[in-house]
């Protein structure tokens, strides 16, 4: 007679895995190939309000959705969970695009992507203070390999690092990176009573006052034009990369660590260059094949024995 599965022993099974690596595949080209439409959007308005309104919008749409199901009385999270929720949007949502903003104002993006996508160390870092998770050799050499790809693909050593302006944008893209690392890691303390819907409306809805906020003081004055270009970026925000995107990170981290889904994730800026290349015709570094294969090399190795057993969410 079959044994029933435990999570343990589902969390080691290809079907497991095959869906884990379907969230963050999902992230890589939703995340990784925005910088493309985001680059074309920021023609028309500053960047802090372009997040802002996409962050508005995603919130309008996932209550819409949440409502329209018949889920209107349950749109927020389970009481107990929205303060934590609530600063988990606010560091690796609000915090981490707003401050990444600011920081190309003084940076350029490529170190802001170098900065940025250092996010699987400091996981690691937190994760162990934090939550007292072990690492191995495997995951260790997983995560070199991983910032050595991000290195050949951002080149730091063609940047400027001794002028004031790159030593506050720099700390600012890192005060901004350390913040989505924390939130990550502080989404997996806890099993969550709240469906995924929820957490990510919540989480939005924190974004979207918080960016609008320091987009009223930070850009007041700043040429705004609504093109339908911008338009059909916008609308594309709110539900692939935001909305969509969003509600897949929640699930892989409730899938494996937060420093594993990081590391997976310096994939996006390798697929964000190749479809700058497609689309805005911008040159491919010659590395650039060198550099996912080291990529996708430290993914393998930090994503071994990284699965957890599934939360115990409400499905959706």
């Amino acid at each position: 007679m079959p044994t029933a599965q435990t999570p343990a022993t589902a969390a080691n099974t290809p079907k497991y895995v095959i869906i884990t690596l379907l969230f963050l595949s999902v992230l890589v080209f939703a995340w990784g190939g925005n910088y493309t439409w985001v680059k074309l959007a920021l023609q028309d308005s500053g960047p802090l309000t372009f997040n802002a309104l996409r962050f508005l919008g995603a919130t309008a749409i996932v209550g819409l959705c949440l409502v329209s199901l018949g889920r209107g009385r349950v749109l927020l999270p389970e009481p107990g969970e929205r303060l934590l929720l609530g600063a988990i949007g606010f560091l690796q949502v609000a915090l981490m695009t707003g401050l990444t903003s600011i920081a190309m104002l003084w940076i350029e993006a490529s170190r802001t992507v170098l900065i940025a996508y250092s996010m699987p160390v400091w996981a690691l870092l937190i994760s162990i203070w934090l939550l007292g998770e072990r690492t191995t050799p495997t995951a260790v050499a997983g995560g070199a390999l991983g910032l050595l790809g991000l290195v050949l693909l951002t080149e730091p050593w063609t940047m400027t690092w001794d002028s004031g302006n790159a030593f506050l944008g720099s700390a600012i893209a890192l005060i901004a990176t350390i913040g989505w690392a924390t939130g990550a890691v502080l989404y997996r303390t806890r099993r969550w009573r709240s469906s995924f819907w929820q957490q990510v409306f919540w989480q939005l809805a924190v974004a979207a006052v918080s960016v609008s906020l320091l987009a009223m003081i930070m850009e007041r004055g700043t040429a705004f034009s609504p093109t339908p270009q911008y338009l059909a970026i916008l609308l594309y925000n709110w539900i692939v990369p935001t909305s969509f995107g969003f509600w897949c990170w929640a699930q892989a981290l409730s899938r494996i660590s937060a420093a594993s889904a990081g590391q997976f994730l310096l994939l996006s800026p390798v697929f964000g260059v190749f479809l700058s290349n497609l689309v805005l015709d911008e040159p491919l570094h010659s590395s650039l094949l060198i550099s996912a294969l080291f990529i996708l090399v430290g993914a393998f190795l930090s994503f071994q024995r990284s699965a957890v057993p599934p939360q115990t969410n409400t499905p959706g």
